[in-house]
């Protein structure tokens, strides 16, 4: 009796797991568009690390960013480049999650892009074979853009 019931447990969270994966699926497929547009807002600010007033315009952003997603946004000021905290309370929740993600890059050689500004984001392609090209597209500003687009899914 005790596998049995052990079993049906188990396919039950499948199901639920598979059942939240659609939903989740759906909620982006339906926002697609908004999530992309953030990413490319996001993208044309540049981030040189060394570019003091950027990094800051960065760092303004993403504080609005989180907030405008639910979460408590904060700009946490350093000797260096600013911090930025995001919390989300959860009422009930056992434990807490921390998730780690970096707004700076390294200088960029213009030079080496196929593109005239690699802040200004170009997308190729159609569908879902379509591209971003940016600086930071994919070193960690996507990370953050679909970090936020999941947590919403998942409020939903």
């Amino acid at each position: 009796m005790r596998g049995m019931l052990a079993g049906f447990l188990a396919l039950t969270l499948l199901a639920q797991r598979a059942d939240l994966r659609t939903r989740v699926r759906s909620y982006v497929s339906a926002h697609e568009k908004a999530i992309v547009a953030e990413l490319l807002a996001l993208l044309a600010i540049p981030n040189v690390a060394a570019d003091r007033a950027n990094i800051r315009r960065n760092a303004e952003h993403l504080a609005t960013m989180l907030t405008r997603h639910g979460l408590k946004g904060e700009v946490l000021d350093t000797d260096g480049n600013p911090l930025v905290y995001g919390s989300l309370n959860v009422p009930g929740a056992a434990r807490t999650i921390l998730f780690y993600c970096h707004y700076d890059g390294q200088p960029v050689d213009a030079k080496k892009w196929n593109q005239p500004d690699p802040f200004r984001p170009v997308v190729r392609g159609d569908g879902p074979d379509a591209r971003i090209y940016a600086r930071s597209a994919s070193d960690d500003k996507s990370p953050i853009v679909a970090l936020l687009a999941a947590i919403d899914a998942l409020k939903a």
